[in-house]
């Protein structure tokens, strides 16, 4: 028996040594064959991850071979820059396993927001780890973050133990050997482009990553990005679409404007096999009939708010960008852009910005001051306590803000408000009651999704509702628009339903005086602006004033012309603009109200605590003492508390309002604490906080 193991002990090491020396021949001479099975496997593996299905991948593969080779192409030109390397399995490992991180990434975002992973979302990553609790348990978050880094600790062994390459490279070779790869692929691809096998231009951004592959389209959207330089700009061109244009108008009136961007917003009734208990939107339904309204066609399905908010602001076709691109991250944020603000501006508007969410998510905080808003309150300085089960700011405090903004100035207002509540992820399960119910769906986790979803509606619903009542008995005329930035993120497709377009959400325009300067029509988001301002007579702005002009012109004369001015006045020379862009940034105010401290009590207790009083505090405001941040305790809006037992005189406090420590929005002056001073009592502080609760 011992010898029966000891001859299978040599024979596994003979077999071992063969393999390793076929393995470095292999390694050595054949080394593209390593190359090109791995690109093919990667992609494999990829188009699997993207279609959450084993066999998908397969399909994709026998039904598209042309595809399936530009897309593995793609991949080996990437990791044909290691044969200029020693560490060449090092080097392909490193390689895979970025596009294999790159295709999870993939397959989590389209489980969970429907639209595919693009190279803007890289720029997005710190936006993703703030809401990352909201879509994954602890435990799911664990095991990625354990994943990830066993893939490095298995890069840093390969590293340490991988064999190099034993031989003396020949760069000259190696390197016409990469540039023949790439040629091959750019050549590949450019032939699938002109026998449109593959397109460069997408449509339905899901629709296009599932038929060219997740690899061609990530690349697509690294690489494709801004507005390309249209055929015919000149600046006789820009001269031609501007010059028939009309001075600035007079308006007719100058009511208040209100946009009401709602979250994931649209009626499930509007799904063909969905029966509910009741209507989820008896207001919204009721004011679409009663008021002018349609369906706005929106560029984005499931996620990417803010791309139709760039779409409503400016008057800009998103479609114009690189696919899956987000303008305020790759564009707005370093200049300025026509936007309403703007427009607006120019009929004595101020412009307010009111989010139920964190100011820094999609770096509105910044993009604001670029599209030309006055003021902004976000959560960190509002003053919420109820949330969904999701963790989503309830809508009805946004009345409170909206109505506040309204009354901050004598003169007109625009307000941009962009409610949170519908927001996904959706719970499969949980012990709710929920107000509506829902049949023709079997699947018990799917059910629940859909009556979460009509629940937050319908509370979304009785907002607008109370929005509705505080407007008609506000005391100036107010004009307020209501639509969905998006359908929610439930891979419905338009078979499902009865409108047939899953880029179309309902709006309405509501006022709270009669008026008959508008009519029902179905409108693209970037049009919504001109329709506005087109029915009160106001013309300001050249992306406004050429909407108004031509959008009944033919549908591509129209466009060509809006692509040549969009591109002229953010990507060319402002030739419509006499060559300078004229919109400079408004020193954006985070908050309509000033956040103050008043006065600053250390109460002498073993713990050392410190009472901070003043005004318009929130649970996102910290205390810093000599610029170091201290744990700080919200009481209610005009009294913090912290522990700081060495408080002394000179030291200097101040609070800031911040949703992170990287992310501070705002601070208020130093507070130099005297101990001298005359302060009020703990307890008179503690019982007028009281009665100003009561009240």
């Amino acid at each position: 028996m011992l010898e029966k193991i000891k001859n299978l002990k040599n024979k596994i090491k003979e077999n071992y040594k063969v393999a390793r020396a076929f393995f470095k021949k292999a390694y050595n001479k054949h080394i593209i064959y390593l190359y090109v099975v791995t690109s093919l496997l990667i992609n494999l593996f990829l188009e699997m991850c993207a279609r959450h299905s084993f066999m998908e991948g397969i399909y994709f593969l026998i039904g598209s071979p042309y595809v399936f080779i530009c897309n593995s192409l793609i991949i080996l030109i990437t990791l044909s820059v290691t044969l200029l390397m020693r560490r060449r399995i090092f080097g392909i490992s490193l390689i895979s396993f970025i596009w294999i991180v790159l295709g999870i990434s993939n397959s989590v975002l389209l489980a969970n927001r429907v639209t595919p992973f693009t190279a803007t979302d890289l720029a997005m990553i710190d936006n993703a780890l703030g809401v990352v609790n909201k879509y994954f348990s602890s435990f799911q978050v664990g095991f990625v973050i354990l994943a990830f880094f066993l893939g490095i600790f298995y890069l840093i062994v390969l590293f340490l133990k991988a064999p190099k390459v034993n031989h003396k490279i020949k760069y000259i070779r190696n390197i016409i050997g990469i540039i023949i790869i790439f040629f091959i692929g750019v050549g590949a691809i450019n032939l699938g482009i002109a026998s449109e096998l593959i397109s460069l231009k997408f449509g339905e951004l899901r629709t296009s990553y599932y038929e060219y592959g997740f690899v061609y389209c990530f690349t697509n959207s690294l690489i494709n990005t801004g507005i390309d330089k249209p055929n015919a700009y000149s600046d006789k061109q820009i001269e031609n679409i501007v010059s028939n244009e009309e001075k600035i108008s007079k308006a007719k009136k100058k009511p208040n404007i209100i946009f009401l961007q709602l979250e994931s917003f649209f009626n499930i009734q509007n799904l063909k096999e969905i029966k509910v208990s009741k209507n989820p939107l008896p207001n919204f339904t009721k004011l679409m009939k009663n008021y002018p309204s349609g369906y706005l066609n929106v560029p984005i399905v499931g996620a990417g708010t803010v791309n139709t908010e760039f779409e409503v602001m400016t008057g800009i076709d998103l479609d114009f960008f690189g696919p899956g691109e987000y303008p305020f991250k790759t564009k707005l944020l370093g200049t300025t852009c026509e936007s309403i603000c703007y427009n607006l501006k120019e009929y004595g508007y101020k412009c307010h910005a009111v989010h139920n969410n964190t100011a820094t998510f999609y770096g509105r905080n910044i993009v604001f001051s670029n599209l030309g808003y006055d003021t902004f309150t976000s959560i960190e300085n509002m003053n919420i306590d109820d949330f969904t089960p999701m963790g989503w700011a309830k809508d009805y405090f946004l009345t409170e803000y909206i109505m506040k903004a309204l009354k901050s100035t004598k003169k007109q207002d625009f307000i941009y408000t962009i409610s949170v509540q519908g927001h996904g992820s959706y719970p499969k399960d949980g012990d709710f009651n929920y107000p509506i119910k829902i049949k023709g769906i079997k699947d018990e986790d799917v059910k629940h999704q859909y009556q979460y979803y009509a629940w937050q509606t319908y509370e979304m619903d009785r907002f607008i509702g109370a929005l509705i009542h505080e407007l008609e008995t506000f005391d100036e005329e107010t004009i307020l628009v209501m639509y969905g930035d998006h359908l929610p993120s439930f891979g419905i497709t338009g078979d499902d339903l009865t409108n047939g377009d899953v880029y179309e959400t309902p709006y309405v325009i509501w006022s709270n005086f009669k008026n008959n300067y508008y009519k029902s029509e179905d409108l693209e988001a970037y049009q919504l602006e001109s329709k506005i301002l087109e029915g009160l007579n106001m013309n300001s702005g050249k992306i406004n004033k050429y909407t108004q002009t031509h959008k009944n012109d033919d549908p591509e004369t129209y466009r060509d012309g809006l692509r040549n001015l969009s591109y002229d006045l953010l990507y060319g020379d402002n030739y419509a603009t006499d060559g300078e862009n004229p919109y400079q940034p408004t020193e954006l105010k985070l908050g309509l109200d000033e956040v103050k401290v008043s006065s600053v009590t250390p109460i002498n207790d073993d713990a050392g605590t410190v009472y901070i009083y003043g005004n318009y505090f929130t649970s996102y405001s910290k205390v810093y003492i000599n610029d170091e941040k201290q744990k700080t305790i919200y009481i209610d809006p005009n009294t913090l508390s912290i522990e700081y037992p060495d408080l002394k005189d000179g030291d200097s406090l101040s609070v800031y309002q911040q949703n992170s420590d990287e992310h501070v929005l705002s601070k208020t002056d130093p507070y130099i604490y005297t101990s001298e001073e005359l302060k009020p009592s703990v307890t008179q502080n503690t019982n007028k906080n009281k009665k100003n609760k009561r009240k």
